[in-house]
C-alpha cells in the first residue's frame, strides 16, 4: 500500500478517536468519488476489443482518483490490466458461472464476471472480496454480487449484475436476484455503510430496482437505499410536479446510462439501467453519467461524503 506513515487512511480519518480522555467532537465528513461501469466484455461489438477498454478506464481512474468503482461485464485479463496499471488502486475480480456450470466467458478469450476497483488508502485491513450467488434460474447464467468490505471503517462496496432480456420470466428473475442481493447486504454486511453499484437491466420504476430504493421513494419501493443520480438529490421522496411535460418528475429516475444513439433489438436502449445505491446517511454532492466509447453503457460517477 502507498500510505504515508503520518497519514490516516481516508475512511479511518473519519472514524479516528483520540487516545486521551477529552469530550467527543464531531468529525467533518470526508468527500470522495465513487462510480459504476459496465465494461461490456460480453458485448459482441466491444467484448472482442483488446486492451482498449481497460486502457480508457485507466485514464479515467487516473484523472478522477475514485475511492472505488464497481464493474460489471469485466473480464479477467482486463481486471489484471487495471491492477497492473493503477499502482494506487487494487482490483478484485470474480467470474460468474454459465448455465452449464462452466465459467462464463467474455467475447474474447478470458473469464467473464464482476470486479471492484478500490483505492489503496481506504484502509489497512481490506477483507477478501466475496462473491454471492443471486439464485438465477437454472440453466441460465448465474448472476452474482461481488462485495469488498473495509473492516476498520465499516464500509462495503458491491458490484451487482442482474439477468438481461425482456419478458416476464427475466423480469421475475431480476426481482428474485435483487431480493437475494438485499438479503446479503442486510445480513452478511449488516452495520456497514453500503455502496451498491451495478447494471440492473431494469428501469428505475421497476419491481427489481424497487427492492433497493428506500420506501420513501414510493411506487412500490421496499428497500432502504438512496440512489446517487436521483433528480431529487438527497431528498428521499416520490417526486414533484413541474409546469410542462413530463408534468411530474419521479425521484426514482436519473440520466440515461445505456446508449440511446444505437438500436439493439430487445435492448433497453436509452434508459437508465445502471445505478449506485448508498446508505441514506451518505450525502450525495453531485452525480453524472458520462460516456464511454468502448462500451454500450455509460459510466455513472458521484461525489459523496459521510
Amino acid at each position: 500500500m502507498r500510505i504515508s506513515p503520518i497519514r490516516l487512511p481516508l475512511f479511518a480519518a473519519v472514524l479516528a478517536v483520540a487516545s486521551v480522555a477529552v469530550p467527543p467532537v464531531a468529525h467533518a465528513a470526508v468527500s470522495f468519488q465513487v462510480g459504476t461501469f459496465n465494461m461490456a466484455g460480453g458485448n459482441p461489438e466491444h467484448g472482442p476489443k483488446g486492451d482498449e477498454a481497460p486502457e480508457a478506464l485507466v485514464r479515467s481512474v487516473n484523472d478522477r482518483n475514485p475511492a472505488f468503482v464497481t464493474l460489471q461485464e469485466a473480464c479477467r485479463d482486463w481486471a489484471a490490466y487495471l491492477d497492473d496499471h493503477l499502482p494506487n488502486h487494487t482490483v478484485k475480480f470474480d467470474p460468474v458461472v454459465d448455465g452449464d456450470g462452466s465459467v462464463a466467458r467474455c467475447r474474447h478469450d478470458s473469464d467473464f464476471g464482476n470486479a471492484v476497483l478500490y483505492r489503496n488508502d481506504l484502509g489497512p485491513d481490506v477483507a477478501q472480496a466475496e462473491g454471492h450467488s443471486l439464485d438465477s434460474p437454472a440453466r441460465t447464467e448465474q448472476r452474482e454480487m461481488l462485495c469488498v468490505r473495509f473492516e476498520s471503517t465499516s464500509v462495503t462496496a458491491c458490484s451487482v449484475h442482474l439477468t438481461a432480456g425482456g419478458g416476464d420470466t427475466n423480469a421475475a428473475a431480476r426481482r428474485t436476484e435483487a431480493e437475494r442481493a438485499r438479503e446479503f447486504l442486510s445480513t452478511t454486511y449488516a452495520g456497514s455503510t453500503h455502496f451498491v453499484g451495478g447494471d440492473l437491466n431494469e428501469s428505475p420504476l421497476s419491481g427489481a430496482t424497487g427492492v433497493f430504493y428506500d420506501t420513501g421513494y414510493d411506487f412500490g419501493a421496499t428497500g432502504g437505499y438512496k440512489e446517487v443520480d436521483s433528480p431529487c438529490g438527497n431528498d428521499i421522496d416520490d417526486g414533484f410536479p413541474v409546469g410542462g411535460p413530463p408534468y411530474f418528475v419521479f425521484c426514482r429516475d436519473g440520466e440515461r446510462t445505456h446508449d440511446d444513439w444505437i438500436f439493439e433489438e430487445g435492448s433497453p436502449v436509452g434508459q437508465k439501467i445502471d445505478f449506485v445505491f448508498v446508505t441514506p446517511t451518505v450525502t450525495v454532492q453531485s452525480a453524472d453519467a458520462t460516456f464511454a466509447i468502448h462500451s454500450d453503457h455509460d459510466p455513472l460517477w458521484a461525489d459523496v461524503s459521510f
